[in-house]
C-alpha cells in the first residue's frame, strides 16, 4: 500500500526540509521520490485539498475512470471543473495521466499513485 504523507509545519521547518531535500537530490541524481506534501497550516491544506478534489482523487483511486470525461460523468460535475481538479492533483503528485487509445481517439487514463492520504501535524 502506497501512502502520501501530508504535513503541517512552520515556515522555518519547511525551509529547512527544502534545503535538506535539495542536498539529498544533489547527492542522488535520480531521486524523484517525494517524501510528502507540505503546507504551512490546516487552512492551506483545506484550500488545496477541497472536498471536491478529494472526491475526484477517491473516484480515480476506486473507480479507475477511462478519462476525465468519464470521471466528470461519474461525479455529475462539469468537465472544466473536474479537469482543473485533475490537473492540480497531478501537479501535487497524487495522480498521473497515461495516454492511450480510447473509443474516440487517444484518451488520458487516470491513475492514483497512492492508496491512502495521511495528514500529520508536526
Amino acid at each position: 500500500m502506497k501512502i502520501m504523507k501530508i504535513k503541517i509545519q512552520s515556515r522555518a521547518e519547511h525551509d529547512l526540509d527544502l534545503r535538506n531535500l535539495a542536498k539529498a537530490i544533489d547527492k542522488v541524481k535520480n531521486s524523484n521520490k517525494k517524501k510528502g506534501i507540505y503546507f504551512e497550516s490546516l487552512t492551506a491544506v483545506r484550500k488545496i485539498l477541497t472536498d471536491n478534489r478529494l472526491e475526484v482523487w477517491r473516484a480515480i483511486r476506486d473507480i479507475k475512470p477511462e478519462s476525465i470525461t468519464h470521471l466528470s460523468e461519474i461525479l455529475g460535475r462539469g468537465f472544466r471543473s473536474v479537469h482543473r481538479d485533475v490537473m492540480l492533483l497531478k501537479e501535487l503528485g497524487l495522480i498521473k495521466l497515461i495516454e492511450g487509445p480510447g473509443r474516440r481517439g487517444n484518451v488520458q487514463r487516470l491513475v492514483s499513485l497512492y492508496d491512502e492520504l495521511v495528514l500529520a501535524v508536526a
